[in-house]
């Protein structure tokens, strides 16, 4: 499995830069002549007086359960990295060995009408069997010729000994009209495997490479698992291509916020630690609980995203706090506030992922458990490695500065220049401005990015599982030939499955009246609206006058002729299995879409014969119990992300209205990017820019993972913009003068932060999978939205409206919350003068 190779080759690149980042810059013994944690110079420049600062143990420590942690980080700087690294490896290793497989599926409700109907289906007429389809076509136009049949069967031969193939189908071998397109050009030879589709993924593709096509002859290859097979690969690349994409941009960004390499290196080599180790814990996952495919790439789309933004907080902030304080309390005071707000940040993530477990389908809990892993693999290695290498590198993480022309600078390099010019700048500029006129600013904003969004409300939803969600491969283009030009192949059926409650037809025969009465159920079905065929065991064999196909299904089978009793079991076998009978409905209509799953509901509402029970099968039904059991489900999935989010913020800042405000701000900048994944993506407006073929509709996981993810995301900067506001707020007590310092302070490092989000989801929106192509690019507009409009233009427009109230609270629950470690710092009421409160 290529995740198991990468995992631990990116691991073992994480320890050689591990390994070199300590070694090379190790801190040296402390010197009394310079003052600690000041910045080395370079070798040609003009030494600078070292700033006045109290002793090392003189300075105070600061206080807080992050403070602490960072103590502890820094205490044990030179033990954590090596023991992370051990992690690290350790889980890739565990993972590897021991892990499991991850499934394609994961779509069904256990338990569902469509479940019950597929058991019952298997039971009576044995599991659905695996093939493999090959698809001829004769350039002559005559695919049924006795001649053009041989050169099919003689390439089919190479596989009649394999011990995996169990029968070979032809259009010789049976000559039914299925096996044969409409304009007698082409033939499908079928063969049947005797394992499960999942299970034959690699071998079935080394089965297709074995057919050599005979002279002149296209021959193509589809079917379940070579559609796998395709898609699996197509998955690795796209994986690998994001990853080779995102990294190196990344580092491009963080060069133009550090203006260093050793800074700049720091992010990712925290997202090369997190990721490998994430991936070891879900593939251990995998070998005890159902895990989809997609967890590869939802995981390494928040995990590069997270690991390096949350890096890029910690590392800016620690460099900031160098210019006044040691190295050990820089450490502290990192953790104290940027430590804090990651960790919050990263709750927020979680708890957003962890609603995706509310839902039954196997593949949404997944990756609500996948994502959850990588969340918390990031945080671990954020919050202990990141701080202990800051911690022994010290100044030295200033080194190796990049000489960047000044307008590519996100951050200021000169300290002095940074110091003077903080709280200012163009993001405090542009605040200042919308404060000036918060409403007549803001409501236009506002009524643009709801307009942006409403799209959304003609959303179509499905469970991505059409022929046309696939990506563009052989198989698939083999499959749509096969559903465009094949009798039968116009749609998934909806299978009924017809249970006689004291009667066994297949062996005691179908009497008349049984018959007629099968006769009316089966005409009730061809007359609902866009019904276009209905099959069933009433339709007499090829060749066989309808009137003695009834005379002999109503007798017994043990009364039937000798002469025609095998070659009518043959054929009863595909319609009659002990007490049931098998139906299958037709329609021209897409089985995965509303109008799929309404007509299975019409199907289920028509009223059985006496004495009989139906339940239906296939893909339509499967939709329509898969979107029954998502729509009870998205309103506590929702009601969790928000409340617990809510909630999250209103422990770390004890005020009312903030979470409220962070709550309406998020499901804006989620809003607009749902608009334009449904104009673009289901709706088909410029698609051909964005390389997609449209299917009509919209996968349901994806707004669902958008929600959850992006509403964590929205967060990581919320936190970190309102901790440096309500700083200011405690400073000064002037909300609106806060509010312009603390967005000009995190201007640049979110501008910084939510490029480097961008430039990885956009990586993944160059997928050719529309799944992935979609989320990627829906992501990475909605950070863009959030980072950009939201947080320069609504929030200051908000705060400002709001004044002294965005940071009130009853003064007993702030002295609640206060106790609990994660709101520090004094408080101010509305009213008080500026300059009062509490640093």
């Amino acid at each position: 499995m290529r995740s198991r190779l990468a995992t631990v080759g990116v691991a073992v690149v994480g320890a050689i830069a591990v390994a070199a980042t300590v070694l090379t810059f190790r801190q040296r013994p402390h010197r009394p002549t310079a003052a600690a944690g000041a910045v080395a110079p370079s070798d040609d420049a003009v030494p600078a007086p070292p700033p006045r600062r109290r002793p090392t143990d003189l300075e105070p420590h600061p206080t807080g359960m992050f403070a602490a942690l960072g103590r502890f980080d820094y205490r044990f700087r030179s033990v954590i990295p090596v023991l992370g690294l051990a992690l690290t490896l350790g889980l890739v290793a565990w993972g590897a060995t021991s892990g499991g497989e991850m499934i394609q599926g994961g779509w069904v409700i256990h338990g569902s009408e469509e479940q019950q109907a597929e058991a019952l289906l298997a039971d009576r007429f044995g599991a659905q069997a695996t093939t493999m389809v090959f698809l001829f076509t004769d350039p002559a136009g005559d695919a049924a010729s006795p001649e053009f049949q041989a050169k099919v069967a003689n390439a089919l031969e190479p596989l009649a000994d394999e011990p995996l193939v169990s029968e070979i189908t032809t259009y010789a071998d049976s000559p039914v009209p299925q096996l044969l397109s409409r304009d007698g050009s082409r033939t499908i030879g079928i063969v049947t495997l005797a394992d499960s589709e999942e299970s034959v993924i690699d071998e079935a593709a080394a089965l297709g490479r074995r057919v050599v096509a005979p002279d002149g002859v296209e021959v193509q290859v589809t079917g379940v698992p070579q559609l796998y097979h395709e898609f699996n690969q197509q998955i690795e690349r796209d994986l690998v291509r994001a990853e080779l994409i995102s990294l190196p941009v990344a580092l491009v960004i963080l060069l133009a916020v550090f203006g260093t390499l050793v800074g700049a290196s720091l992010p990712i080599l925290i997202a090369i630690l997190a990721l490998p180790a994430g991936f070891g814990v879900v593939s251990l996952l995998a070998g005890v609980t159902e895990m989809s495919i997609f967890v590869q790439n939802l995981a390494s789309m928040i995990g590069l995203a997270l690991a390096i933004d949350y890096s890029l907080f910690m590392v800016s902030r620690f460099r900031e706090e160098l210019r006044h304080h040691s190295v050990e309390i820089a450490v502290e005071r990192m953790m104290g506030s940027v430590g804090k707000a990651v960790a919050i940040s990263g709750i927020a993530v979680a708890i957003g992922l962890s609603s995706l477990t509310v839902f039954e389908a196997a593949a949404l809990r997944s990756m609500g458990m996948g994502g959850i892993v990588i969340v918390a693999a990031t945080l671990l290695f954020a919050l202990t490695v990141l701080p202990a290498i800051l911690g022994m590198l010290g100044p030295r993480v200033n080194r190796l500065q990049v000489p960047l022309p000044k307008p590519l600078r996100l951050a200021e390099d000169d300290p002095d220049v940074a110091e003077a010019r903080q709280g200012h700048g163009a993001w405090a500029w542009i605040a200042a401005r919308v404060m000036r006129r918060p409403l007549v600013i803001g409501v236009p904003v506002l009524a643009v990015l709801l307009l942006v969004g409403s799209p959304f409300l003609g959303i179509q939803l499905s469970t991505g599982q059409n022929l046309e969600d696939l990506p563009d491969t052989p198989a698939r283009a083999a499959f749509m030939i096969i559903a465009d030009e094949f009798p039968g192949g116009e749609s998934d059926p909806i299978r009924i499955a017809l249970t006689w409650e004291d009667a066994t037809p297949a062996t005691d025969g179908l009497p008349a009246g049984e018959q007629a009465a099968l006769a009316r159920y089966v005409a009730d079905l061809a007359g609902l609206p866009d019904v276009t065929e209905v099959e069933s065991v009433l339709d007499p064999p090829p060749g066989m006058p309808a009137d003695q196909y009834a005379a002999l299904l109503a007798l017994p089978r043990d009364q039937r002729p000798a002469e025609v009793r095998d070659a009518l079991d043959t054929y009863l076998a595909d319609w009659l299995g002990g007490d049931t009978t098998r139906i299958s409905v037709r329609s021209r209509l897409l089985p995965d879409s509303d109008a799929g799953r309404a007509l299975v509901d019409r199907v289920r509402a028509v009223e059985t014969p006496d004495g009989t029970a139906a339940l239906t099968a296939g893909l339509p039904s499967r939709s329509r119990d898969f979107m029954h059991s998502f729509y009870d489900s998205v309103p506590v999935a929702v009601a969790i992300v928000m409340g617990v989010t809510a909630g999250v913020l209103f422990l770390t800042f004890g005020s009312v209205f903030l979470p409220l405000k962070a709550v309406l701000m998020s499901l804006v900048s989620v809003t607009a990017s749902f608009g334009a994944l449904v104009w673009i993506f289901q709706d088909g407006h410029l698609s051909g820019l964005f390389g997609v073929e449209p299917s009509g509709t919209t996968a349901a996981w994806l707004p669902v993972i958008m929600f959850a993810i992006l509403f964590g995301l929205s967060m990581d900067y919320e936190v970190l913009l309102l901790s440096r506001i309500r700083e200011r707020f405690l400073a000064h007590g002037d909300n609106t003068r806060a509010v312009q310092e603390g967005i000009g302070i995190t201007g640049g490092i979110i501008t910084g932060a939510a490029l480097i989000m961008v430039a990885v989801f956009a990586a993944f929106a160059l997928s050719s999978i529309i799944f992935l192509k979609a989320l990627g690019f829906s992501m990475a507009l909605a950070v863009l939205v959030d980072a950009t409009i939201v947080r320069g233009i609504l929030v200051p427009a908000f705060m400002r409206v709001m004044g002294s109230i965005n940071w009130w609270a009853p003064p007993w629950v702030q002295r609640i919350v206060a106790s609990l470690g994660l709101y520090e710092g004094g408080r101010v009421e509305p009213g008080t003068e500026p300059g009062v409160a509490p640093a």
